[in-house]
């Protein structure tokens, strides 16, 4: 049996050492989000470069903050397979659409959709396994809200695949903008819970 002060005081150190890479992920997704809304007329396979640049980014970060979990959090491998597949979603974004025109832009839109579901409920999976509360309460939102957010744009997809890159463009925007400040959120709470730890 462990007492409370020492089953604290590696979350406490824990807390201070990651907090950051949240923090960053949360901002690369709002900056990422902003840019969509404020060019949405950009061709298809520009919006494809800049969130397979995201992607790419925010993968590796992922990895990284899982690598720092791993001593302390049995779940640290949720992150670690939710960073790999978005990294990889990021490349195929980056490398396909110059190869197959607008069958890449599909491909990239529809890769898109597989990645905010999976990464949504590895994320619900991840938050699951987290300390109670403001944290955990807000990656089971952001979890949610990826996963609700592939299925709608999924179902667009499939009803209208002609649909305009404008109403997609402007969602992805709008989604990544909340999806960000969630993990922000996330981020500063994780940071105050380390100082009063």
């Amino acid at each position: 049996m462990t007492d409370t002060g020492t089953a604290t005081s590696p979350l406490a150190s824990l807390a201070k050492g990651v907090w950051w890479m949240l923090l960053l992920r949360g901002i690369l997704a709002i900056i990422f989000g902003v840019i969509a809304l404020l060019a949405p007329g950009a061709a298809l396979v520009g919006i494809a470069i800049v969130y397979g640049a995201y992607a790419v980014v925010d993968g590796i970060a992922a990895i990284v903050h899982a690598l720092q979990l791993r001593s302390t959090n049995p779940r640290w491998g949720w992150l670690l397979a939710s960073g790999a597949v978005t990294a990889l979603a990021g490349l195929a974004a980056l490398v396909l659409p110059g190869f197959a025109g607008v069958f890449g832009g599909l491909f990239v839109l529809w890769t898109i959709v597989f990645w905010t579901v999976i990464t949504g409920i590895m994320g619900l999976r991840s938050a699951a396994g987290a300390a109670a509360g403001r944290g955990r309460t807000l990656g089971i939102v952001a979890g949610v809200v990826s996963v609700v957010f592939g299925v709608i744009l999924a179902i667009v997809l499939w009803l209208s695949p002609e649909a305009t890159v404008l109403g997609l463009v402007w969602s992805v925007g709008i989604w990544a903008i909340i999806f960000g400040a969630m993990v922000v959120g996330a981020a500063i709470s994780v940071r105050a819970g380390s100082k009063t730890a």
